[in-house]
């Protein structure tokens, strides 16, 4: 049996992914948006979460049964404030694993990640787009109970 993940757990994860960057002097904030809305600016930060239908996860210290998501971060830049794209992408995206780093204590709603280094994937890049825009991906499992 599967459960499926809840809006306000959903909230949850979307409030605490990092918006905004500072690069010397210069603060940049990236709009964030689930990927299934239009996307109508850059620097942008797209998630999804998708279900990966593992039943659970036992955290045998407190007793709590987890399932298993996957969270999806699209982290797209150009060039903004004289900053390149991928240096922009560079920053939002190591903010962004940053915090999730810290995840390891549960957020509000019970979401977690467990392992810091098997449950946040490296971050590739699907290159530079003929506009200049860097998108750069980061993949999470996550664990919500």
């Amino acid at each position: 049996m599967s459960r499926i993940i809840s809006d306000p757990q959903k909230k949850e994860v979307f409030k605490a992914i990092p918006a905004q960057v500072t690069i010397g002097e210069t603060t940049v904030t990236a709009s964030k948006i689930w990927s299934n809305q239009k996307l109508t600016s850059y620097p942008s930060i797209t998630l999804n979460i998708s279900l990966d239908d593992i039943p659970h996860y036992v955290d045998v210290v407190e007793g709590v049964l987890y399932y298993q998501a996957t969270l999806t971060v699209h982290v797209l830049a150009g060039t903004t404030h004289g900053i390149p794209g991928v240096i922009l992408a560079e920053a939002l995206a190591g903010q962004t694993v940053s915090a999730i780093e810290t995840w390891i204590d549960p957020l509000p709603e019970n979401v977690r990640i467990f392992d810091l280094e098997g449950d946040i994937s490296s971050m590739r890049s699907l290159g530079t787009s003929v506009e200049g825009i860097t998108d750069l991906v980061l993949s999470v499992k996550i664990y919500h109970s």
